[in-house]
């Protein structure tokens, strides 16, 4: 098969998948279904149905509810009242029978057109051989007639190419009902209209399409015009003619007009009549190695092409390094007299270094594609996947960062002991920078905007080096603060870095004493702190999965 897709076999093939997927389904069906947030009614109860073959247009103002409703019909979102149904059975047990592209951009921008909908297609069909992932994105390129594009990188294709993109990740599933939200936004009348054409093709093939637009030029390629009003209410819906003759206008524009005219409705009473539908059997979940791997091979091949986010990750790490060996006197740590200070503040600036640089790294890989991991989640993208793939890159980063960090610093500043010891200090840095990547995970599920993130980090890290034990003895905390200081991976790092520097026994000299040094610190061993900070790395993750499966169900 031609890697250009220009095979009309290609084609054919495409429909005969279609017709097999979407036998004996009636097309997506919404009864009843409203939604409420914050106690609030956006979407009033109303019941539309997509069946297959058709092509459904979906006009209104900003804020009618016209996203809020495609969520619901793709299963995103469960609705307050009533529900959706493919065929017979509640639309999340046939998550991947509707394929649902939300506004924006929903594919990475590093990968070709090609790659993206090869791991798009091993994430929808984790049990398909890669022959078969290649026959289905050959042939998708071929519906989309984007063979000239497929080995183009999404970053540089046209705002009307990214979009007919974002529509192959999902028809690489076969889906016989597709929702786009948005499709034509900023798109000049040409493109619009070739999008238009795109979908109505795409229609006729055998799919059910529905689309929300603003544009109204390319409405009369439409079966139906779906009318939603202010408040959250469907209007009408019916032929382009009957959506002209409804509101009395010449053009379907002028709706726009006189839904401006019209009081915004109120609240609905709520419709207790039951909805019956079938959750028939739910699929198992995809294998976690499986899907794990697309993930992470995705995932690395991104971070791969960034080249200067990640030699910015990279060189910061030696820069750091080089500055903490510096800042020491020469040979500090062999003083006779301040070489208990020079070693306590060594260790604390290898910790402070290795915190950064697994906050930094971490802290933006979540948020910066929540918007595409909200639809992988819907179409059965595992939670725990995503975390263990981001891990799976993230850690070995992470252990290269300390590596360039450590060994500038310990070249500057050996070490009195042999190569043992430095092998440790690289071992105890690493994890101590695992459990900071964990916790900018969390951190990066957590919030909305990549920015928010990033402003997050200083917060983030000054309680880590307050509490650490090095800028105020352990010894010397109130003992509500020592429970907190417990939780702080900065403390468990410096009292690792100390038993393996031998702080435990030159702690009790004069100067130690001054300094307020505690001897019995540095006592907890190497590998108990590490067990420790393996601990709240688990912790850390854990947290970050269950509050991604918050906010991206909300």
């Amino acid at each position: 098969m031609s890697r250009m897709g220009t095979d009309p076999a290609v084609t054919t093939q495409a429909r005969a998948e279609v017709a097999t997927a979407s036998a004996g389904t009636t097309g997506l069906s919404a009864v009843r279904v409203a939604v409420d947030i914050d106690g609030r009614r956006i979407l009033q109860p109303m019941s539309i149905d997509v069946a297959v073959g058709e092509l459904v247009g979906m006009i209104g103002p900003s804020g009618s509810g016209k996203s809020t409703l495609l969520r619901v019909l793709a299963g995103v979102w469960v609705p307050t009242e009533g529900g959706v149904v493919i065929g017979e059975h509640w639309v999340q047990s046939r998550s991947t029978e509707v394929g649902y592209v939300p506004f924006g951009t929903l594919l990475h921008e590093q990968l070709t057109v090609r790659e993206a909908l090869q791991y798009s297609a091993r994430l929808r069909l984790p049990r398909a051989a890669a022959d078969e992932v290649d026959a289905r994105v050959d042939a998708v390129i071929a519906e989309l007639h984007m063979g000239t594009s497929a080995d183009v990188r999404v970053g540089a294709l046209s705002d009307g190419q990214k979009r007919r993109a974002a529509c192959g990740a999902e028809l690489v599933g076969r889906p016989p009902v597709l929702l786009l939200d948005e499709p034509t936004t900023g798109l000049d009348v040409t493109l619009e209209r070739r999008m238009m054409r795109t979908l109505r093709r795409l229609a006729d093939e055998g799919r059910g399409v529905l689309v929300t637009t603003h544009s109204t030029a390319s409405l009369d390629l439409c079966d139906r015009v779906a009318v939603m009003a202010p408040g959250g209410v469907l209007r009408f819906v019916g032929t382009p003619a009957e959506v002209r003759a409804q509101f009395g206008v010449t053009e379907i524009a002028d709706v726009y007009d006189v839904l401006e005219d019209e009081p915004r409705a109120v609240t609905q009473a709520r419709d207790a009549t039951p909805v019956h539908g079938s959750w028939a059997a739910l699929p198992p979940l995809p294998a976690l190695g499986a899907q794990t791997a697309a993930l992470a091979g995705r995932y690395a091949r991104c971070l791969l092409r960034e080249q200067r986010s990640l030699a910015l990750l990279l060189g910061q790490a030696p820069i750091i390094g080089l500055a903490i060996g510096l800042v020491l006197p020469a040979q500090a740590l062999a003083q006779p007299t301040l070489g208990l200070y020079y070693t306590m503040l060594l260790s604390f600036l290898l910790l402070t270094g290795t915190l950064w640089l697994g906050l930094i790294s971490a802290c933006r890989e979540v948020v910066k594609e929540r918007a595409i991991i909200e639809r992988e989640f819907a179409v059965g993208v595992r939670i725990d996947a995503y975390i263990v793939a981001k891990c799976a890159v993230l850690f070995p980063l992470a252990a290269m960062q300390v590596l360039l960090l450590v060994l500038p610093a310990l070249t500057l500043q050996p070490l009195q002991s042999n190569g043992a010891g430095a092998l440790q200090v690289v071992a105890i840095c690493t994890c101590c920078a695992w459990a900071a990547v964990g916790v900018g995970l969390w951190v990066s599920a957590a919030v909305r905007q990549a920015d928010h993130a990033t402003g997050a980090v200083p917060l983030l890290l000054i309680p880590q080096l307050l509490l650490a034990g090095a800028l105020i003895p352990f010894g010397t905390l109130a003992a509500p603060l020592k429970l907190v200081s417990d939780l702080m991976i900065s403390r468990w790092a410096l009292a690792g870095l100390g038993s393996v520097l031998g702080l435990a026994q030159t702690s009790a000299n004069d100067v130690g004493t001054l300094i307020g040094s505690d001897p019995a610190f540095y006592r907890t061993g190497a590998g108990a702190a590490v067990a420790a900070m393996v601990a709240l790395t688990v912790v850390t993750l854990v947290a970050a999965g269950i509050t991604l499966a918050r906010r991206v169900t909300r």
